[in-house]
């Protein structure tokens, strides 16, 4: 079995809601734990944040995420016309010592990293293609 949420938006933080509320959806309609729906949803938020506040600096833009659902796998998919980003090469802030020396941003992409099993980065056509997968526990 295999399901589909496929979404089109314009960038913009309002939209998240319907993009968050399709994965969760989706997830939970092929028995996926309420943890595992939660991790991923947060992933999806993070990851669809950034590209807004950072990849489009809020400038606008249009999001693309295509959510697939077996069994055994979720595996969300977004893409984006922002410029160039690759989260699987960004050396996050630290997250020891004191607080004026940790630095700023990068801890959604520890989250990222931390909730799901895997994450890939594609520039493809000239777009970010950002695939994170969640196997079921």
């Amino acid at each position: 079995m295999r399901e589909v949420f496929s979404y089109t938006a314009a960038a913009d933080l309002l939209n998240l809601p319907t993009i968050l509320d399709g994965v969760s959806v989706l997830m939970a309609s092929n028995g996926w734990k309420a943890d595992e729906i939660s991790d991923a949803a947060l992933a999806t938020d993070e990851a669809v944040t950034n590209i807004i506040l950072h990849g489009y600096r809020a400038a606008g833009g249009e999001v693309r995420l295509l959510c697939i659902v077996t069994g055994t796998e979720v595996t969300i998919s977004i893409e984006d016309d922002a410029p160039q980003f690759d989260p699987t090469k960004y050396v996050p802030a630290k997250t020891t010592g004191p607080l004026p020396e940790r630095g700023e941003g990068g801890l959604g992409i520890i989250l990222i990293r931390n909730v799901m099993d895997e994450i890939s980065y594609e520039f493809r056509d000239g777009k970010n293609v950002l695939t994170m997968r969640k196997r079921k526990g």
